[in-house]
């Protein structure tokens, strides 16, 4: 009798542990979305996970080991959609009762990892804003080893052609460099190559991410080009 008395106590301070569990993911969850809305001057808050189980733990000893946050159709710099920003966070600092009664204050995270993903139709936008030649009409998808497909039209006066190549995309400092590959365009006349890929064959300058994200490389996918960019010094204020 006694063991069953014991076994249902057990129980029942195991079901409580697991709510008590659950509504600080929920507190946590709530409150990180609600700084990073702020921090970034979103319209709506983002989608946010806080891992780990249980997170009773983390909550105890006031660091939480990784959040992961995801903001959809994000307007940047220039007026560039960014179609997914996922940001994962580790290491972010609150304690729990500041959690809990809402009076954190800054909020530390020791370091973060974020993904923008800039679709096509996006970026066909920027560089047909960036083309100094109103001749030449691009449009960009994704080609084969891990290369920008590019395929338009160069219209003149005097000359007129379908254009078809692909580039390989890197980042630097800031930047998002275009390199055309060798065998691109053979189907424009030789006089006027050079002229087509000294168009395209440039750099453009990369909006400025919430945090303090720097790029560091870049890959292009099925549905855009994703940046990878990371910082050590986000601050949820």
């Amino acid at each position: 009798m006694i063991i069953r008395r014991l076994i249902g106590v057990v129980l029942v301070l195991l079901v409580l542990l697991v709510v008590a569990d659950r509504v600080t993911w929920w507190i946590a969850r709530r409150v990180i979305a609600e700084r990073v809305q702020s921090e970034a001057g979103l319209a709506e808050r983002p989608d946010v996970d806080v891992h780990g189980f249980p997170l009773l733990t983390q909550a105890v000893r006031g660091k939480y080991d990784q959040v992961n946050a995801k903001v959809h159709d994000l307007t940047v710099q220039d007026g560039v959609t960014v179609d997914v920003l996922d940001v994962e966070m580790r290491g972010i600092h609150a304690g729990l009762g500041d959690l809990v009664h809402h009076r954190l204050g800054d909020v530390p995270v020791e370091s973060a990892v974020a993904e923008a993903t800039v679709g096509f139709p996006a970026i066909d936008k920027v560089v047909a804003e960036n083309l100094p030649d109103e001749n030449l009409k691009v449009e960009f998808t994704e080609g084969d080893s891990g290369r920008l497909a590019i395929t338009g039209t160069y219209q003149s006066a005097t000359f007129s052609s379908q254009i078809e190549g692909d580039a390989t995309v890197t980042v630097q400092d800031g930047d998002l460099l275009l390199e055309l590959t060798s065998d691109s365009f053979q189907d424009i006349p030789a006089a006027l190559r050079p002229q087509v890929e000294g168009l395209l064959n440039r750099s453009y300058h990369l909006p400025e991410l919430p945090f303090g994200f720097k790029a560091k490389n870049v890959t292009v996918g099925h549905s855009g080009v994703t940046v990878k960019a990371t910082t050590t010094e986000v601050q949820l204020s």
